[in-house]
């Protein structure tokens, strides 16, 4: 137990964590020990002159071989480029919390939940992470960044299973997977641990090692559900062209990552021809955040057809500086009820995997990453009773068994950030997302 408290402050202990070391919790030793978070980070972000081979017992056996490759996978699974500063600048907080060091500290409250989560794959690449909810191969995760069709799920023993999304919640912006796959660890939901605000939330992937940690800010709140947009203003086509003219792309947005430019014109939408700029308002207008849509532009005299996520009006989204400090947000990062908010610096193919607190409880699962200080998760005591009426439409409905989605049958319907149905029309004028932020220029459009 010394030598481990030794390593963990990189060899120098303070006479406080030398007096709780004998209560039997390691973690919660050297929390209790540390009179602020900030000196929790000091104590974890010190050199390191130990022996490397004193922790080689302490990594997974079967699932991290090295204590490179750990660090490797951290550094993997924030995505590309675009995930912001705080994944490459040493000194920020944020980057301090996911070292090494710091999550290490975390894995025994972790226990044996990260045998119950998955990676989501598409070809190849992680765009979700999930929650086994059954021996038989029932998983949860977001739905949003799950599209229809065959992908691939990744069990913590690094073995993979063909899946497909057979239930959605729209309201939760929850999935139900299929694998065939029998004597899976399921994950336990603990609907009666509360977590204080300012406690401590540890996020799972697949191995032993936490994928980020943060503190709850907020213990309940509502997150009302904004405009969708593809992230582009529109103009009129040239005259010998027909659609609308990309006259600008804002970046970090659905069509800024799937490669929509500046100057293109659009003309179809999910493979139909639209003849003016107002029918390509009014189409993107009807789509939902997360949604995925099929672009067909003009470019240059070609033809292409790029695939596009349709994004929530998230104010970071107007804000370069924003974007490129703090990096992505998830596409569907609004319009959720009774959410817990935590500070961990989560990508948003981090979201769908489990949240547990300092005493090894399951208290959530991390359903977006809304901004630098913003990730939401939705309770277990939501999540419990969400899951068991998702089992029971996609088992109960024959539907389900091929490859029809079922939407589960107990939702809200949806609504925008003005409590208006999404059938009413688009075509409002958004003057203000925020009170704190005003629409540039003149009128926001898809």
């Amino acid at each position: 137990m010394k030598n481990w408290l030794s390593w963990i402050v990189g060899g120098t202990v303070a006479a406080s964590v030398v007096t709780y070391a004998s209560s039997g919790n390691p973690t919660r030793d050297l929390l209790n020990s540390a009179h602020s978070i900030e000196e929790f980070w000091s104590f974890t972000d010190v050199p390191r002159d130990h022996d490397e081979s004193a922790r080689t017992d302490e990594l997974s056996e079967q699932n991290v071989d090295s204590e490179s490759e750990t660090k490797s996978r951290l550094i993997q699974q924030r995505g590309n480029s675009r995930f912001g500063r705080e994944s490459n600048d040493g000194s920020n907080r944020a980057n301090q919390r996911n070292q090494y060091a710091t999550l290490k500290a975390f894995r025994e409250s972790v226990g044996d939940h990260w045998k119950s989560t998955v990676q989501i794959l598409e070809k190849n690449r992680q765009i979700a992470l999930g929650a086994t909810v059954s021996v038989d191969g029932w998983i949860v995760t977001k739905s949003s960044e799950v599209p229809d069709g065959k992908i691939d799920v990744r069990l913590f023993d690094g073995s993979k299973a063909e899946g497909m999304v057979k239930t959605r919640r729209t309201d939760l912006d929850l999935a139900l997977i299929k694998i065939e796959r029998i004597g899976l660890p399921v994950i336990s939901w603990d609907t009666r641990a509360e977590v204080p605000v300012g406690g401590w939330l540890i996020s799972s992937d697949n191995r032993n090692l936490p994928v980020a940690i943060g503190v709850l800010s907020v213990s309940s709140r509502n997150v009302p559900r904004e405009r969708a947009v593809l992230g582009v203003t529109l103009g009129e086509p040239p005259a010998s062209e027909k659609g609308a003219l990309v006259e600008g792309v804002i970046e970090g947005s659905g069509a800024d990552r799937a490669g929509v430019r500046t100057g293109d014109v659009i003309h179809r939408i999910n493979g139909d021809a639209l003849i003016t700029r107002k029918e390509v308002l009014d189409r993107l207008g009807g789509l939902a955040a997360g949604q995925r849509v099929d672009v067909g532009i003009q470019r240059e005299g070609t033809t292409e057809s790029l695939t596009a996520q349709m994004m929530d009006l998230n104010h970071a989204l107007l804000d370069p500086t924003e974007m490129e400090v703090n990096g992505e947000i998830s596409a569907r990062a609004t319009g959720f009820q009774k959410v817990i908010q935590h500070d961990s610096v989560l990508a948003p193919n981090q979201c769908g995997g489990p949240v547990i607190d300092i005493h090894g409880n399951v208290v959530g699962i991390n359903i977006a990453r809304a901004g630098r200080v913003s990730s939401y998760a939705i309770p277990a005591k939501t999540l419990a009773p969400a899951i068991a009426d998702m089992l029971s439409s996609a088992i109960g409905n024959p539907s389900s068994n091929n490859s029809n989605v079922v939407q589960a049958s107990r939702q809200a319907p949806p609504t925008n950030a003005f409590g208006l149905p999404t059938s009413v029309p688009a075509g409002i004028s958004i003057e203000a997302l925020k009170p704190e932020v005003v629409a540039p220029n003149a009128v926001l459009r898809p």
